[in-house]
């Protein structure tokens, strides 16, 4: 086992995500790794250190200890440039952003699994005390080869989990050589130097072998790039008591953002359900046999008596002046085998070659849109897993709940009859009280006219659909989907808070 520290002097960490433009934290792994390369290139490239550097890249990814932070907000400012008078009154003042992150605890810890050679652990302790920043310039830290215990790891690598950190891998450090491009600048310098000092025709040779090899003249570095993403899962500790009752979905649920489209109102809901269900499909199964868990039906084609993947529309609703147009998408995953679940939408979420998030497109003949997983600083309250999934002892539907069967007029009490049963249904809670009504709590829902009848499953079932508020005797955690269209966006309730 090896395990690095690294204490941030100034409280704070500074640098940026830049796929997902915010603050980076908890500090990528790949970070630290090219840190201590940048090191390695200030302080003479020892072939020891080399040689440490190869062994470590070469290693599985590191587990991290890592407190949770403040991520301070994005602010752009314009800042002079520095590089020379002339340059400064010829050049206006460039865009730069200062991301950081205020930290609970200033120590963190990366630890691999591995026991490496004695020579490899000796250069990696010299190497680690000659990293003095992490990130940006104001970043810095104090970092040492941990030799006693080390806090227990509460980042955990999973290939499954939302947060992406960059890695680096076997070949990082041969990229920041070509990156660095050492060979260029003294191949450069010494074809210059000759040059200056030739005549005749050797000095036309040697213009010639110049413009040939530097025709854009002399060479630039690149900043140096890692490709790999690692999920990485947060543990937590156990909760002492969670009196919150729980339905069949996980309520960690996926917030799609839309990024580009047309604004589209609640009667899109099946459209765009629809449309994000394909694109699953696609991507999970690409041989047409998805589980059931994700397809909704078992592999004889009839529809699975198991709870499956539900997916459903996030509506600005519940707000003064909220108009009810759709912000975003969610996914919600069944309880059962998270973990095995979100490996099979890895393919879905994450490019599989680079581990990197992808951009989502849907489309129908009508609209196309464009989505990302949400991952702002300060996301709107529609954009929160809260505001779909905080324990509750009061739920109200967002969208009508459909009823699996049309009740009877000559039978008092039968529309809340059915509704009981639909809670019980779909494995939630029966609610203590339960309050009917042709328009949804939420303003900017509407009423049952708003959304077109969920039709889907055959013109023999039941239409019939009205807006809920039910109560419950202890405090339900979503989310909560009642009803016959509750995988594909009908049925979706929110926690009445307060």
């Amino acid at each position: 086992m090896i395990a690095f520290g690294i204490r941030y002097l100034s409280g704070y960490a500074a640098a940026m995500d830049l796929p997902l433009q915010r603050p980076e934290w908890p500090v990528h792994p790949g970070r630290v790794f090219l840190a201590m390369v940048a090191a390695h290139y200030e302080t003479g490239t020892e072939p020891q250190e080399r040689a440490a550097l190869q062994w470590l890249e070469s290693q599985p990814v590191p587990s991290l200890y890592a407190a949770g932070g403040c991520e301070r907000s994005i602010y752009k400012t314009f800042v002079p440039v520095n590089d020379g008078l002339n340059a400064a009154l010829e050049r206006s003042r460039q865009e730069r952003s200062f991301p950081k992150t205020w930290l609970e605890n200033d120590t963190t810890y990366l630890l691999w699994p591995s026991d490496p050679p004695e020579a490899v652990r000796k250069a990696l302790d010299i190497l680690c005390r000659k990293v003095t920043r992490i990130g940006h310039s104001t970043s810095m830290v104090q970092m040492w080869l941990e030799k006693s215990r080390v806090p227990a790891c509460n980042w955990i690598p999973d290939d499954a989990a939302k947060v992406r950190l960059r890695v680096a891998e076997p070949g990082t450090l041969a990229n920041c050589d070509l990156a660095f491009n050492a060979a260029g600048f003294q191949r450069f310098d010494e074809l210059t130097a000759q040059l200056e000092s030739a005549k005749g025709k050797q000095k036309q040779s040697l213009k010639a072998q110049w413009h040939m090899e530097f025709p854009s003249g002399k060479p630039e570095y690149r900043r140096p790039t890692l490709s790999r993403w690692q999920g990485y899962a947060q543990r937590t500790a156990p909760e002492e008591s969670n009196p919150a009752l729980t339905g069949p979905f996980d309520p960690d649920i996926f917030i799609l953002t839309k990024r580009e489209g047309a604004n589209l109102g609640l009667e899109a809901t099946l459209a765009l359900t629809g449309a994000l269900r394909n694109a699953v499909l696609k991507a999970v199964a690409p041989d047409g046999e998805a589980p059931d868990w994700v397809s909704g039906h078992a592999p004889d084609g009839s529809p699975t008596k198991n709870t499956h993947l539900a997916l459903f529309p996030l509506p600005f609703v519940g707000r003064r002046h909220a108009d009810g147009h759709i912000m975003g998408l969610g996914i919600a995953m069944p309880q059962a085998s998270p973990a095995v679940q979100h490996a099979a939408l890895g393919p879905f979420l994450f490019d599989s070659k680079t581990g990197e998030e992808r951009q989502i497109h849907i489309w129908t003949p009508y609209w196309d849109w464009c989505l990302r997983r949400e991952s702002s600083i300060s996301p709107s309250e529609t954009l929160k897993v809260d505001a779909w999934v905080k324990p509750s002892y009061k739920w109200a539907s967002v969208t009508p709940v459909v009823l699996h069967h049309h009740p009877k007029k000559n039978r008092p009490g039968d529309v809340e009859r059915i509704l009981r049963e639909a809670f019980s249904s779909a494995l939630l809670p029966e609610p203590e009280e339960v309050t009917i009504s042709s328009a949804s709590h939420f303003e900017g829902a509407g009423d049952i006219r708003t959304l077109p009848n969920f039709d889907a499953g055959g013109a023999h079932l039941s239409t019939y659909q009205t807006h809920v508020i039910a109560r419950f005797a202890a405090p339900v955690k979503g989310p909560v989907l009642v009803g016959r269209g509750r995988f594909r966006g009908y049925g979706l309730f929110r926690p009445v808070l307060g």
